[in-house]
């Protein structure tokens, strides 16, 4: 039974108190732009805290991996294993499990685990990122309890010619990146255009931070666990545009990470190597969209001398049509309905399963529907019944709106609010693992609810500033546990309220040419168990999860004068406990700062980006989740040239 929210006197009080803090950097459309093909699931999260990646930035860092970037744009909290080891997200409170992946659509999580490691994406593998906090698994599936990342690859028609990218980047701890690439508009015929990008990326991380323990300003000291990783990949999107609107497209990516833990001492070595197959094909007729997939998700590991690692290896077969509707009256009032069904086919070959291929066939029935009243007023209701071979999905709905409260020349105030249904399907792992799986798993369910108020302020013509603040309460049901008091077989056992407030602000300054644009974010976050399961537990009820810090802040300052830029990187983490009754010494808190110095150079038609940056400049010593120190301080200098050719002879 699901309890109606109780906002507690701490997130009362901060959001009473605080005077800085949040920001979305969220493009607004009028109904005329985003009707002429398929409309986005984003448009349909009406009353959700969705957060637009600024492009600049991700061509900026475009050697870096997601986990390395998003970690100073976002107020959620990350999870690392060490220096190029696994790295998730967790939203408000929730678990990796609970954040939806989607690749053009396609949600890329590991089956066997449930989520994604993101110290293995590099930012230059897609073109557009957003970032969507709270459920949104009507809008986009399973996994998406607590928030969801959508990358995307875009095609451009007004592209002239080809561009032919090389960039490098050396570290101070002997940590290497490569990229070369080229990015191409082509006209064919009379009636269509040809747009596509060919992108290969490799790295080596060999995370040189020395063998001697490091000791933290209370004195607690860490070592460093060696380790070593090699990410290699290919990107190759081509898109064919037909003079009527008509849009087929084809997505690769390909990806091979090896990760080698104590590489030198063979008794001690780990090697996990993932390898990711990812191939889409679409066709987009008017706004019909028919989309057909093929992944294949590897995991070898092993450890020591052995030389027959354990094997993973999961096929997805995906085929996914939609179709979008649209009513609109003028700009500011108007209706858009997508229906959509997508099938997927299971093929898990997986040692810990036994000798036997797991099959499993799911299906996703949707209809996402979103009305603009007039220019106030906003409102969508989303629908979704997912089906699943031997399981029971629940029906997931949503309830969102916006209104615009007040609107002068230059204030603006946003009032949204939203109501959901969420659901995650348990992972392969903890259905078919031999002996500790479970097959009888429920769903875990969630029911989350929030609130949020946008100031918007046009100061001048060269000053902006834009405040926000969301409240939300998140009930999750049946929480999968792998208990102890059963060997660690898996079990629905837990209950988990999360709730709490995220903040965020910006303000953009054009004074005597120099543009200065800062952006933060705060998070509070309370997320403990609400029920016992076991007399062990009893300790463990209203306390904060491990790994979730309470406090959070972030942020970065931008200073941009003619072609050079200054770019500082903020994060701060309250105190993270490591065990669920808090009896051990927690993680102390931690504050890391980075920064970038940018230069571009242009010379007719070739243009550079170099860059000197410093990561950790405050020599912090923190540690990772497995109390091994992160890295320290490093420089590295970064390069990007672009070359773009003459326009072809038979470009329009």
């Amino acid at each position: 039974m699901h309890k109606l929210p109780r906002f507690v006197n701490e997130t009362t009080f901060v959001l009473w108190l605080a005077t800085a803090p949040w920001l979305y950097a969220q493009k607004e459309q009028s109904l005329c732009e985003v009707t002429v093909r398929g409309v986005r699931p984003e448009r349909f999260m009406v009353g959700q805290k969705v957060q637009e990646i600024d492009s600049v930035q991700l061509s900026r860092f475009r050697y870096s991996t997601l986990a390395d970037f998003l970690q100073f744009q976002s107020s959620a909290a990350f999870k690392s294993y060490g220096a190029g080891q696994a790295t998730s997200i967790a939203f408000r409170g929730t678990s990796a499990n609970h954040t939806a992946v989607l690749w053009n659509g396609i949600n890329i999580n590991f089956p066997s685990l449930g989520q994604t490691d993101f110290s293995t994406i590099p930012l230059a593998g897609f073109d557009q990122m957003s970032v969507q906090y709270g459920s949104a698994a009507s809008c986009v599936g399973t996994d998406a309890v607590g928030g969801s990342i959508q990358l995307r690859s875009v095609p451009d028609f007004k592209q002239k010619g080809i561009q032919t990218l090389m960039a490098f980047r050396i570290e101070s701890s002997q940590n290497y990146t490569g990229q070369a690439g080229v990015r191409f508009h082509q006209t064919l015929g009379k009636h269509w255009n040809l747009s596509g990008k060919t992108l290969l990326y490799g790295s080596i991380f060999n995370n040189d931070f020395g063998t001697a323990p490091r000791s933290t300003r209370k004195s607690e000291r860490y070592s460093f666990e060696p380790a070593r990783t090699a990410q290699k990949g290919v990107v190759q999107d081509l898109y064919w545009q037909h003079q009527k609107g008509n849009l087929i497209s084809l997505n690769l990516w390909l990806t091979d990470n090896t990760l080698t833990l104590q590489p030198k001492q063979v008794p001690l070595r780990e090697i996990t190597r993932t390898q990711a197959y990812r191939v889409l094909g679409s066709y987009q007729l008017g706004k019909t969209l028919i989309r057909t997939g093929f992944l294949r998700d590897i995991i070898d590991y092993g450890k020591g001398e052995n030389l027959n690692p354990s094997h993973t290896e999961i096929d997805r077969f995906i085929l996914r049509t939609e179709h979008d509707f649209s009513w609109i009256q003028s700009c500011d009032q108007g209706t858009n309905l997508k229906i959509g069904a997508e099938l997927v086919h299971y093929n898990a070959r997986v040692d810990g399963y036994g000798d036997e291929v797991k099959r499993e066939n799911r299906a996703d029935f949707y209809a996402l529907l979103r009305h603009q009243f007039n220019g106030r007023l906003s409102a969508s209701l989303n629908l979704r019944q997912a089906l699943v071979t031997r399981f029971n999905p629940p029906f997931t709905p949503s309830l969102g709106a916006e209104y615009t409260l007040l609107t002068r020349l230059r204030t603006k105030l946003i009032f949204n609010g939203n109501t959901s249904l969420s659901y995650r399907v348990p992972t392969l792992n903890e259905r078919y693992w031999v002996n500790l799986g479970n097959p009888d798993l429920r769903p875990e369910r969630g029911f989350n609810k929030e609130l949020g108020l946008t100031w918007k302020q046009r100061l001048s013509e060269t000053h902006q500033f834009q405040l926000s603040a969301t409240a939300f309460h998140n009930l999750i049901d049946d929480w999968t546990y792998w208990n102890p008091e059963r060997n660690y077989r898996v079990e629905n056992i837990q209950q988990v309220l999360t709730k709490g407030l995220e903040m965020a602000a910006s303000i953009k300054i054009l004074r005597h040419k120099t543009q200065w644009e800062a952006n933060l974010n705060y998070g509070l976050t309370n997320a403990s168990q609400q029920k016992i399961y076991g007399a062990y537990t009893q300790d463990f009820i209203g306390k904060q999860l491990i790994y979730v810090p309470r406090h959070t802040f972030g942020g970065t300052l931008t200073a941009t004068r003619g072609k050079a830029s200054l770019t500082v990187q903020q994060q701060f983490n309250s105190e993270r406990y490591s065990t669920f009754d808090h009896s051990g010494r927690p993680f102390a808190p931690y504050y890391l700062l980075n920064a970038v110095l940018n230069y571009q150079w242009q010379k007719g038609r070739f243009r550079s980006d170099v860059s000197l940056q410093g990561n950790n400049l405050t020599h912090t010593v923190y540690p990772n989740l497995k109390k091994n120190a992160m890295p320290l301080r490093t420089v590295s200098i970064n390069v990007i040239l672009y070359f773009q050719s003459k326009q072809l002879p038979n470009e329009s």
